[in-house]
């Protein structure tokens, strides 16, 4: 197969369709297209998603969170999800995501670009390896019950 072209763009509420398809195939994501376009129509949000097109369809995409820091002078940035078709796999688009995510957080002083993934997904560490990160730090996670709805008057921080 020759080499195709890769177009990458930021999305916007009109590819919330393609984004749930997407997200859906990617970790069973199940919010409506909806949700997923007034997300992303939200002016305050510090997550820019960015799909990959090939031949006009929508086959990957990753999602880049850069957020100020009180206690360092950098911002702090975080590749969050990337995610590409199983048929469009080795064709240079999940390079071409990353490459772009990076100019992006590059442009707005990002001197690290952090990645989380799971130790066991052996691809995308090969796959992170081979575009230059290191393994680091170990992340803690701990899932919390309950949303600010649930937070009672005089309870809140």
């Amino acid at each position: 197969m020759s080499t195709p072209k890769i177009l990458i763009k930021a999305a916007t509420p009109a590819d919330a369709q393609d984004l749930a398809r997407l997200n859906a195939a990617f970790n069973g994501g199940s919010d409506p297209a909806e949700r997923l376009a007034e997300r992303l129509a939200d002016p305050a949000s510090v997550e820019q998603v960015l799909l990959a097109e090939v031949d006009g369809l929508v086959v990957g995409f990753a999602a880049l969170r850069i957020v100020p820091c009180v206690l360092y002078a950098d911002p702090h940035g975080e590749l969050t999800e990337l995610f590409v078709e199983q048929a469009y796999r080795r064709l240079g688009v999940g390079r071409e995501l990353l490459s772009c995510a990076e100019k992006i957080a590059r442009e707005r002083d990002v001197r690290e670009l952090v990645i989380l993934t799971d130790e066991t997904n052996h691809v995308s560490r090969s796959f992170y390896a081979a575009m230059g990160y290191e393994s680091g730090e170990v992340a803690f996670s701990k899932g919390l019950s309950g949303s600010q709805a649930d937070l009672k008057p005089g309870r809140n921080i």
